[in-house]
C-alpha cells in the first residue's frame, strides 16, 4: 500500500487508499452499460500504474448467471462472503426473481450499514426502492421504468436525468450515462488529477451534466419552445394518476381554455383532452411493461376510474388490450440487453 500511495502522490493523484467496487449484474444485462460502468476504474489503475481499485462481479440472482449475446460475466464474489465494498453498482435491466430478492436485499443492506455507497443503474433503482434503500433520497432510473419507480417510492423524489448522486446513494439511467456517472464518482473519490488523466485515456472530451434529460423526444413529440405549451404538458405528465379538468390546466397556465385549445391544435394538431389521455396511456403502458402491478392497478395508477374505461382507451390507442400487450412483450427476445416497445 505504501508503494501505491507513493506512485499516486508522485502523479498528483488524491488516492489515500485502495478502493473496492462491486458490480452486481442482473440477467441479460446491457453489455454497453456494464463495461462503461467499470472502465473508468480500470483506466484509473492503468494511468496511475497502481492498483487503486479492485473490481468484482456478482450475480443479482445466482440461479441465473448474467450473460448477454453468449458473453458470460466472470463471477468473482458471492453474497455469502463477508467482504465489504466501497462502491456497489447494481446493474439490472430486467426483474430479479422474487425468490432471489431476499439474499440480494440482505446483502445490499449489510453493505450500506458497513459504509458502502450504493448505486442503482438502469432499472436497478427499482430494486433499491423495493429494499427500502432509497427512502428520503432523490433518484432517477432508465426512462422506461420511471413510472414504476414513482409507484415504488412514495418517499423519494424522482427526476428524469442522466444520473443523480445524493449523499451515499446514486442512481443512473444506464447505457451511455453509465460512463458519465462512473467518471463523476471517480472524481468524487480521487480528485481532479486522476479524473483528468482517465478522461484523456478514454478520450472523454465532453462530460455531460448529471441534470441533462435522458430523452430529446418525449412521448413521442418534442417539447415545444412555447413556454405555455411546455407548462401545460408538464402539468399533465405530473397529474396522470389524478387527472385535472382542462379548465384547471388552463387556469394553472394563466390562460383561457380557448387559448389552450388553440395552442395544442396549432403546435401538436390535437386537443388538450386527447393529449392528456395519450400521456396517461403512455404512463399506463410503461407500468404494464416494466412493473409487477396487476393490469387493474396500472389503470388506476393512470387515472382511469374503472377497468372498462381503461380497456377501451388502451385498445383504441394501442390496438390491443393491456394483458395481451404485456404477454407479447414478455415473449420478445432479450439478447440485446433491453426490450423496448
Amino acid at each position: 500500500m505504501d508503494e501505491v500511495n507513493s506512485k499516486t502522490r508522485q502523479a498528483g493523484i488524491d488516492a489515500d487508499r485502495k478502493r473496492s467496487v462491486a458490480l452486481v449484474v442482473g440477467r441479460e444485462p446491457s453489455l454497453h452499460s456494464a463495461f462503461l460502468a467499470i472502465e473508468p476504474f480500470r483506466a484509473a489503475n492503468r494511468v496511475s500504474k497502481s492498483a487503486l481499485f479492485s473490481i468484482d462481479f456478482l450475480a443479482a440472482d445466482p440461479a441465473t448467471p448474467p450473460a448477454s449475446m453468449d458473453i458470460a460475466f466472470p463471477m468473482t464474489a458471492t453474497f455469502e462472503e463477508r467482504r465489504k465494498f466501497d462502491l456497489v453498482i447494481l446493474l439490472v435491466s430486467y426483474s430479479v426473481a422474487d425468490e432471489a430478492k431476499g439474499k440480494l436485499f440482505g446483502w445490499l443492506r449489510r453493505q450500506s450499514a458497513a459504509g458502502a455507497h450504493l448505486c442503482g443503474t438502469d432499472t436497478g433503482p427499482l430494486l433499491l426502492a423495493e429494499a427500502g434503500l432509497l427512502d428520503g433520497y432523490d433518484a432517477t432510473c432508465h426512462w422506461t421504468a420511471m413510472a414504476s419507480l414513482k409507484e415504488l417510492s412514495a418517499n423519494t423524489r424522482i427526476v428524469e436525468q442522466l444520473y443523480l448522486i445524493d449523499r451515499n446513494r446514486s442512481t443512473c439511467a444506464g447505457q451511455a450515462a453509465s460512463l458519465d456517472y462512473s467518471m463523476a464518482m471517480l472524481r468524487h473519490m480521487c480528485g481532479d488529477a486522476l479524473y483528468n488523466l482517465v478522461g484523456n485515456e478514454l478520450i472523454y472530451t465532453a462530460p455531460r451534466s448529471a441534470e441533462l434529460r435522458q430523452r430529446e423526444i418525449v412521448n413521442p413529440q418534442p417539447f415545444m419552445t412555447n413556454p405555455i405549451l411546455n407548462r401545460a404538458q408538464r402539468i399533465m405528465q405530473e397529474t396522470v394518476e389524478s387527472p385535472l379538468g382542462i379548465d384547471t390546466v388552463a387556469e394553472r397556465c394563466g390562460i383561457s381554455v380557448r387559448e389552450l385549445q388553440y395552442l395544442f391544435q396549432r403546435h401538436l394538431n390535437t386537443s388538450p383532452k386527447k393529449r392528456y389521455i395519450a400521456l396517461r396511456l403512455q404512463h399506463a403502458k410503461e407500468l404494464v411493461l416494466y412493473s409487477s402491478m396487476s393490469i387493474r392497478e396500472t389503470g388506476l395508477a393512470s387515472g382511469f376510474a374503472t377497468p372498462s374505461a381503461y380497456y377501451r382507451a388502451f385498445v383504441a390507442f394501442f390496438q390491443t388490450n393491456p394483458q395481451e400487450y404485456r404477454n407479447a412483450f414478455a415473449k420478445k427476445s432479450t439478447i440485446y440487453g433491453r426490450n423496448l416497445y
